[in-house]
């Protein structure tokens, strides 16, 4: 029974230490506000053969890779 006393002494002590430290310890000076990151926006534009919606800079001439590579 003793050393649950003692335990539990020790448990309230390191509790008392910390909440201590923490009232003494200097403020931390608040971090600046950061800007938000823009969007990061890619165009799209729909292919002329299947319809389909893909970044404006992987078509050529209005077609997809995947339509410009089946045959027909």
């Amino acid at each position: 029974m003793r050393i649950l006393q003692l335990l539990l002494l020790l448990a309230l002590a390191y509790i008392a230490w910390r909440l201590l430290k923490r009232a003494l310890a200097p403020p931390r000076e608040p971090e600046p506000p950061r800007e938000p990151e823009p969007p990061r926006f890619e165009p799209t534009a729909r292919c002329a053969r299947c319809g389909t919606h893909v970044p404006a800079v992987e078509l050529e001439a209005g077609v997809c890779a995947r339509c410009r590579a089946a045959p027909g």
